[in-house]
């Protein structure tokens, strides 16, 4: 297990203990939590002829806007362009690894469905604009309850895990030829400036 898997399995665990998962999952299928009106947006939904392993269309949607909010601005271009379909990696490693696959997907529905105090919104995080998904993540990175932070935490490690995992993903964060680009050279990730 890499150190991004045991940063998913150690947020994960704290979501499990605490029975939060497993109490958000209760009141959504309850219908206690808002489920907005329809399915999430196209352009967050599975391309046609995708066949989902582990997540849902809904939670497949739910990872995909995550995910975009959580990358930085050269994966957004990757992802942008089609390039990349996190979404899918992030299915294929569930199917692969069950031992994640039913917490990262509640760990979606939390996150899709979840009100204050927990989540900070009212709305489906996938019915948000793309800056205001990126407010609540970052709300919940610094979230004053501990479950808040430990879903962003597992949400982000899964994120993370299915990009660098992703071969398309070598050129867009600049790793060393044959991977990435020309202008990537190992000896450039080894000095840095000591004075900072």
């Amino acid at each position: 297990m890499n150190a991004d898997e045991r940063e998913l399995a150690r947020s994960l665990a704290t979501l499990d203990r605490r029975g939060f998962l497993r109490a958000t999952g209760l009141a959504a299928a309850a219908g206690l939590l808002p489920a907005g009106c329809g399915g999430a947006p196209d352009a967050l939904a599975p391309p046609p002829g995708l066949a989902l392993s582990v997540l849902s269309p809904r939670t497949y949607a739910t990872f995909r806007a995550a995910s975009e909010a959580i990358l930085g601005p050269h994966a957004r271009v990757a992802v942008a362009a089609g390039g990349v379909d996190l979404a899918a990696r992030a299915d294929a490693r569930l199917a692969v690894t069950p031992a994640f696959a039913g917490l990262v997907q509640q760990a979606l529905l939390a996150l899709e469905f979840g009100v204050p105090p927990l989540v900070p919104k009212w709305r489906p995080f996938t019915g948000l604009a793309p800056e205001a998904r990126e407010a609540v993540l970052a709300r919940l990175a610094t979230a004053r309850w501990d479950l808040s932070r430990a879903l962003f935490q597992g949400v982000r490690s899964f994120t993370w895990l299915a990009w660098y995992a992703s071969p398309e993903s070598h050129a867009a964060i600049h790793y060393p030829p044959p991977y990435g680009d020309a202008n990537a050279r190992i000896a450039d990730a080894m000095t840095y400036d000591v004075e900072r």
